[in-house]
């Protein structure tokens, strides 16, 4: 069953109620998740990203605040927000993470982004882009900072502070204390996502870290080629063998017969099913050609030929994102916590080095 998340650029749009609509539409089409990117500058005026200010997504909401309101309009919809490691710090970006989790029923979703060129940097007290082997591993110490402190809290450490730890990190970037000042989620951990070009480091991480990889590749060899490395990696870190799930961009450009010369329905699923029959993708995150209209179509005729050859969910089954991609919800590691003094360097399973 293929797995479909819609990527929502709607360039220079701050309407909360025009996302609302857009994931609902996403809802009625029981695609998984809707997927904000984000970007921490504006593009240069006058390059050719810059010619028109938010053609490329420069300008717009905040993801994770955009997505808790979108959170309170849909039911089922799964909300994966893109925030930066190079530019966060881990006690508030876990504490956004899980309060989203929290507000939407174990619907939310992080996108873990490694970025960090100088149009962003200079934004964050820098002179100079963030050089790649830094951000990699400034990304690998966030990510364990932040699942400790979501695991800071005992499932069952409701009114009960004894089952509510200090982390006490110390490590090369970061320095928390803890615990996190929200309890743990309905789904334990967010869904880590990770973007993942073809660069080895950026391979690397996803292998060791991702559950799911948005990639971008655009034919069917080179997809089932990176697909197959990536898996090959991770596999290296012990992770099971269907892991991470491999969802690559795809622009649906869809119209009625008689129209323009365009793929129509038939076509984009047929292309969809060759790609996962190769092992090339698990799911495609779907990125519309032109909003809202041509999302509209691909819900109303893509997702239901789809669905005629049994490709694709008819209905929603309940439970949380993680649920719906197959994936099993962390657990709280407590019985870590009560065995090992803290003055000892807890080591988190999920994370542990090989």
């Amino acid at each position: 069953m293929l797995h479909l998340i819609a990527s929502l650029h709607a360039s220079d749009n701050h309407s909360a109620d025009v996302f609302a609509d857009l994931a609902q539409t996403a809802e009625r089409g029981r695609l998984d998740a809707v997927f904000l990117d984000d970007r921490l500058a504006l593009p240069e005026p006058g390059g050719a990203e810059g010619a028109h200010v938010g053609a490329v997504d420069g300008a717009g909401l905040e993801p994770l605040t955009l997505l808790s309101a979108i959170a309170t309009v849909t039911a089922h919809l799964g909300l994966i927000a893109s925030v930066s490691t190079t530019f966060s710090e881990p006690y508030p970006l876990a504490r956004s993470l899980a309060s989203l989790d929290h507000i939407s029923h174990g619907r939310a979703g992080w996108s873990i982004g490694t970025g960090g060129g100088l149009e962003e940097a200079v934004n964050f007290n820098m002179d100079e882009p963030v050089d790649a082997a830094v951000r990699y591993e400034r990304a690998a110490e966030l990510l364990d900072v932040v699942t400790q402190l979501w695991d800071s809290w005992a499932d069952d450490a409701a009114g009960r502070r004894s089952r509510v730890r200090e982390i006490e990190h110390t490590g090369l970037f970061f320095k928390v204390r803890g615990p996190l000042n929200v309890r743990r989620t309905p789904q334990g951990w967010p869904l880590l996502v990770h973007q993942a070009s073809s660069s080895g480091d950026d391979m690397e991480f996803a292998a060791r870290y991702a559950e799911v990889v948005f990639s971008t590749q655009r034919d069917v060899v080179s997809a089932a080629a990176f697909a197959r490395e990536v898996k090959t990696r991770a596999a290296a870190y012990g992770r099971e063998p269907y892991l991470p799930l491999i969802l690559p961009e795809v622009t649906a450009l869809v119209a009625s017969e008689g129209g323009p010369v365009v793929h129509r329905a038939r076509r984009i699923a047929d292309v969809m099913q060759q790609w996962a029959e190769m092992g090339a993708a698990d799911g495609f995150t779907v990125r519309p050609a032109g909003l809202p209209g041509g999302f509209r179509a691909f819900v109303d005729q893509v997702v239901p030929e789809l669905q005629r050859r049994g490709l694709f969910r008819t209905s929603y089954d309940g439970g949380t994102l993680r649920d719906r991609f197959g994936l099993p919800r962390p657990e709280d590691h407590f019985p870590l916590f009560e065995t090992q003094p803290l003055a000892q360097p807890v080591v988190w399973p999920a994370l542990a080095p090989v």
